[in-house]
């Protein structure tokens, strides 16, 4: 039987309070009553002729920093590598954590026909798989990777912040799985398959199987810790961390971890091959850990330019226009706001442009990965990369403009920084046309985009309707 990545069986196969006194939390409340500034936008009546109006409005950018402390850990995918970033020479090097699932209704073939050595139940062997989706740098460069147990310590797990936690708090380097030379493109695998579209690149790394008999001995001793993911977790395995221990120069992105256990039960008639598999998903705890290269500054200095840079944390911001867009327009509805960043040619050793770019007030920067801010789209935008016209097109952020003023009247934002806006390179995950995760992206890209500056700003344009009266 099978159910896919969270098991099957196979045969052979603290809120911050804001200076105004509201809670981050209970924003989107206070949104339903909007003000008389900003509750007349959109609104049209009935009964009278439509007209449009546009306009034109300067806007400036700059390169700022993100503190990667203050990011959320968990991620969509994991990344493990290390790599040079050629911009910079800086080390950009990230392990993966991940544990795994069960389900309430696991099960495993009777004890009694399970293949046994003196008298217990035994693993013949355990596998870690690492289905990859995206490799960084030398695809043909050799890596070892190293699989070790995580911490079992539920309090410190979650105690940690940002995405640039100290190892120990997740790993326990005192037990060793086990290890494995990969590249991302394994010459086991036929070239004409290896180079197929269809092909799914994984790292297998086998595992002690003992860890393994240890499993198995404890579903025939409590089964009960197979039917809950947090006693699996605390009472059967705590999940692995990944790290490489020699050389450099790729990065590879796991988009799905498993682990397999592979053991013989016998039938009726002969012994069956069998093997249960438990999948990795960021629902309980999968996160990527980056070690900051340090050589971020100079690019937040470079003159007349802006940066992005992943997983370094080096941003672009923007300063808008809102309260000149919004003068003299209170009973007018915002049919059209846009701008474009237009990104400089990279060079042939740089890093790929990030391909999704987030736009989210300054004041949510850090909240918004962590409190869901993704369910209201007054709070941000959301592009993509085109490489038809080397630039990222924000074709309407009309509602994020009225949902600043808003931030700012109900004091969730200051009053130095209320029109500024952050650009995050981010990874996405969608039902149909709804986001339901959006987190920050720690593979390495990046791009240089073209500055707005005071004497040289760049332009967005609006749109406004109205009804003649």
């Amino acid at each position: 039987m099978s159910t896919g990545f969270g098991m099957r069986l196979i045969l052979k196969e603290t809120m911050m309070m804001t200076k105004a006194g509201v809670w981050i939390s209970g924003v989107c409340c206070l949104l339903c009553a909007c003000t008389e500034t900003t509750g007349t936008l959109g609104i049209i009546e009935t009964g009278e002729e439509l007209s449009t109006v546009s306009a034109s409005f300067d806007f400036t950018t700059r390169t700022d920093s993100l503190d990667l402390d203050k990011l959320p850990y968990s991620s969509q995918y994991g990344c493990i590598g290390a790599i040079r970033d050629p911009e910079t020479d800086g080390l950009i090097e990230s392990s993966f954590a991940s544990q795994f699932v069960t389900q309430a209704s696991f099960s495993m073939p009777p004890k009694d026909a399970m293949k046994k050595v003196d008298g217990e139940v035994v693993c013949d062997s355990m596998e870690l798989l690492l289905f990859l989706n995206q490799a960084y740098g030398d695809v043909n460069n050799a890596m070892k990777l190293e699989v070790y147990a995580m911490q079992s310590d539920r309090k410190t797990l979650n105690s940690l912040t940002g995405i640039t936690f100290p190892e120990e708090k997740v790993a326990d380097f005192s037990r060793h799985y086990g290890s494995r030379m990969f590249s991302f493109y394994d010459r086991t695998v036929p070239s004409d398959e290896l180079m197929s579209s269809t092909h799914q690149h994984v790292i297998r790394v086998p595992l002690d199987a003992g860890v393994g008999t240890e499993i198995l001995k404890k579903y025939y001793t409590n089964p009960e810790w197979f039917a809950n993911n947090i006693l699996f977790h605390d009472k059967v395995f705590p999940g692995v961390y990944c790290k490489l221990s020699e050389s450099e120069g790729v990065m590879v992105n796991v988009a799905v971890a498993a682990l397999d256990i592979n053991f013989v039960y016998r039938t009726e008639d002969r012994d069956q091959v069998a093997s249960v598999r438990f999948g990795g998903t960021p629902e309980v705890f999968q996160c990527t850990r980056v070690e900051n290269p340090k050589s971020r500054k100079k690019l937040c200095e470079v003159p007349d330019t802006t940066y992005l840079k992943n997983p370094d944390g080096v941003i672009t911001y923007i300063n808008l226009p809102v309260d000149e867009i919004l003068s003299g327009h209170e009973r007018d509805s915002i049919s059209m706001c846009a701008l474009t960043l237009q990104a400089y040619s990279k060079t042939d050793d740089a890093f790929e442009a990030p391909s999704q770019l987030l736009l989210v007030p300054h004041c949510l920067r850090y909240r918004f990965f962590s409190e869901n801010w993704n369910k209201d789209d007054r709070f941000f935008y959301i592009t993509k990369y085109s490489s038809t016209t080397n630039a990222y097109v924000f074709s309407n952020i009309s509602r994020l403009i009225s949902g600043l003023r808003l931030l700012k009247e109900t004091g969730v934002s200051s009053e130095k920084d209320w029109n500024r806006v952050d650009v995050i390179p981010v990874t996405t995950t969608s039902n149909g046309a709804t986001y339901t995760s959006i987190s920050y992206d720690v593979s390495p890209t990046s791009v240089r985009l073209v500055c707005g500056t005071e004497e040289k700003p760049l332009q967005m344009q609006v749109v406004y309707s109205y009804f003649n009266r």
